[in-house]
């Protein structure tokens, strides 16, 4: 053989370089794909007609060529095409259907919140709050991109964006070339890890498959069954992976607010301070004796407590429940309940602290109301108790909450960087809190998400036109109802035997359904109306379409490859390691390369079914499941900013303005590169940073 190469050995190169060789052409991706598995499917079939692919195999002590396709092309050819229709069947209206289905909502969610303006008002609103602080207009880029990134998903939109309406102020202001552009590629980038993100949904809907594949394979090898193996099902949701990735995300956001306002600190002429704002007519400091310090204990120290006893009590017992053999335990308190009560203090105490003139009463009647919350789930209301009985405990205390809300919402909104930040962020909440509560599943919350940008995009059109959008607020408070009742109440209507408390909650159901149905209705017709829908809608199916025909392609490029035991010779090579963590390494550092020539769907749906089974076959009390795909997310998400290949790089230097070159992105995303490696230590040295959120919020 050519090189000492076996035929298996020659045809993946046949094939690597047909895959590489068309996306380089610049045909669409998904054509690359689909046709270099057919092209390198060719060229191998001819090349084994010739004998010049086969493998040297021992038969009864005598060394025998066997060809890659054993038994001839046109075997191989229809064994490949009848799996590959199998495949597209089942991937397409299979298991992953429901998971899948969260692609084109959560694309759609994302481009209606960037027709929306949103994202310019943010970056506006953020660089007044933080323009005053050397680093400032960096910091707000961060920040502003974070929140894209948990809006949208959609890593180029994000990137896009930013360096539209980021980089021409930067640069106006003084701000260096390299820093300017190295913090809007690398915020944008943040759309790959922190969720609702598409490339976690997407790995969702393949890693499930593979770690319930690996440690079937482990078992087997084991001589045991899974469930003895492990004592539970192999199985890991999008939802678990939703919450493996929310703290890695703000943790590295943090990391890049931290490199910025270092540099500004040291290179004060390149990262000057900006005053973009008007003062503060209210004269806030003042009333905490001109102590910023003091100011922000004010507003965030009472997060910062009640999170600490939140995972204080939570690691001792005293929230959520246990099952252990079918059998559920509960603790005093429910997580659902302590999560909401967190937030409504933090927004009760947050208006205080911001409005300090104020009359306070409103805001101790509502803390009071969490008290007694508190209180009667701890002693009075049982953990499997039913809503009925929540809503006899809860009703008093909750109208206290709502008083409070009621007063302390407009102080809030007199503070133009809340209002302006918190449509996007109460959705974000909303989404998110509806996966990491339990209470939906991420299917669900992407069609949640991408209803309420829509109603979103709504309401901006009517502000701009100074009209009401007293329909849509009232559309948001029956989504907010639909959930509460979602998460207390029995809402299925196919019973035999509905209890009246059941009873009455799908009535209230049904009623804010219909309420929350026309706000959609119309705000649709408001962005029909001033010829913004039709725009959302061929975006977002452009974008959808292009994800589910990649998906296609790389099934069938993926056959193509298991065809000749390409598959088979990959995952052989694998097994060959016999420390789990150096084959993580491994894959890593391939995936890293592959992230500089292909896109995150093609790696997904591609290399993942290839090298899953192995990685994920390692005992997870070792290498958690959740860790291994959040570790791949994030060497993804660094492989696209790292030059001079990273798709992060080409985005921006699209958009960029002339005097930007090429050469100023290389060097401001460096340090960013630094810091992502930093992260990615940190991350595989303390996988807890993955698997604490997933621990504090089991799946309910």
């Amino acid at each position: 053989m050519l090189y000492g190469l076996t035929g298996v050995e020659l045809s993946l190169i046949i094939v690597a370089v047909t895959l590489f060789g068309g996306i380089l052409t610049g045909y669409p991706v998904a054509y690359a794909i689909s046709g270099s598995a057919f092209i390198s499917f060719f060229l191998i079939a001819v090349l084994n007609e010739m004998g010049l692919l086969y493998e040297m195999q021992e038969y009864n002590g005598v060394m025998e060529k066997v060809p890659v396709f054993e038994g001839g092309w046109q075997k191989a050819m229809l064994s490949t095409e009848s799996t590959w229709a199998q495949g597209v069947f089942s991937r397409a209206f299979g298991g992953n259907v429901e998971t899948l289905l969260a692609v084109p909502l959560f694309v759609l969610m994302g481009i209606a919140l960037e027709r929306s303006n949103i994202a310019e008002d943010l970056l506006t609103t953020m660089a007044k709050l933080f323009g005053s602080v050397p680093g400032g207009l960096a910091i707000a880029v961060v920040l502003v991109g974070t929140l894209l990134a948990a809006s949208t998903g959609v890593v180029g939109a994000t990137v896009v964006t930013m360096g539209l309406i980021a980089l021409p102020t930067m640069l106006k202001h003084g701000y260096s070339k390299s820093l300017s552009t190295g913090v809007i590629a690398t915020s944008g980038t943040l759309g790959q890890i922190i969720p609702p993100s598409i490339v976690i949904v997407l790995l969702g809907s393949i890693v499930g498959d593979m770690y319930a594949l690996g440690q079937e394979n482990r078992a087997e090898a084991l001589d045991t069954t899974v469930l003895e193996m492990l004592g539970e099902p192999a199985v890991l949701s999008t939802g678990t992976l939703f919450k493996a990735a929310f703290i890695p995300g703000i943790f590295l956001a943090l990391l890049y607010a931290t490199y910025a306002l270092l540099f500004a600190f040291f290179n004060r002429d390149q990262a000057p301070p900006v005053k973009l704002g008007e003062p503060d007519g209210y004269n806030l400091l003042s009333y905490y004796r001109n102590n910023p310090w003091l100011l922000l204990g004010g507003l965030f120290g009472p997060l910062i407590i009640s999170v600490v006893i939140w995972m204080m009590m939570s690691a001792t017992g005293l929230i959520g429940s246990v099952s252990i053999d079918d059998v559920i335990t509960y603790a005093p308190l429910s997580s659902g309940v302590v999560a909401i009560l967190v937030l409504v203090s933090f927004l009760l105490t947050f208006a205080w602290a911001l409005r300090p003139s104020y009359s306070r009463v409103p805001i101790h009647v509502g803390l009071a109301g969490v008290l007694m919350i508190l209180i009667a789930d701890w002693f009075f209301v049982p953990g499997n108790a039913t809503g009925g009985l929540r809503t006899t405990y809860f009703i008093i205390p909750g109208i206290m909450i709502a008083y409070g809300l009621k007063h302390a919402m407009p102080r809030l909104l007199e503070i133009e960087a809340i209002r302006v930040v918190s449509p996007p962020v109460i959705l974000i909440i909303a989404v998110l809190g509806s996966i990491l509560g339990g209470v939906t599943n991420p299917t669900a919350a992407a069609s949640l998400g991408a209803a309420g940008a829509i109603m979103l995009a709504a309401s901006r059109r009517l502000k701009d036109a100074d009209q009401s959008n007293r329909y849509i607020i009232w559309a948001a408070l029956a989504v907010i109802l639909l959930l509460l009742l979602r998460g207390n109440f029995d809402l299925r209507m196919t019973l035999d035997d509905i209890d009246f408390d059941n009873k009455m909650a799908i009535f209230t159901a049904l009623i804010a359904y219909h309420v929350a149905l026309f706000g959609l209705i119309y705000s649709c017709w408001v962005l029909i109306r001033e010829k913004i829908m039709s725009g959302i809608i061929n975006e977002s199916t452009k974008v959808t379409s292009m994800v589910f025909v990649i998906l296609i392609a790389s099934l069938f490029l993926s056959l193509t490859i298991r065809s000749f035991g390409g598959e088979h010779y990959i995952q052989t090579f694998l097994q060959s390691f016999d420390d789990p963590r150096i084959l993580l390494i491994v894959v890593m550092i391939v995936l890293f390369f592959l992230g500089f020539v292909l896109d995150f769907i093609e790696i997904i749906f591609i290399v993942i079914p290839i090298v899953g089974p192995v990685i994920y076959a390692a005992d997870p009390a070792l290498m958690p499941p959740e860790w291994i795909t959040i570790l791949i997310a994030v060497n993804l998400q660094t492989s696209f900013i790292t030059p001079p290949f990273g798709f992060a790089l080409f985005y921006l230097r699209g958009v960029a303005p002339p005097e930007v070159t090429t050469m100023d992105i290389y060097k401001g995303v460096l340090p960013f590169v630094i810091i992502q490696v930093i992260g990615l230590v940190l991350l595989w040295n303390f996988p807890i940073i993955t698997t604490f959120l997933p621990t504090l919020l089991p799946a309910n």
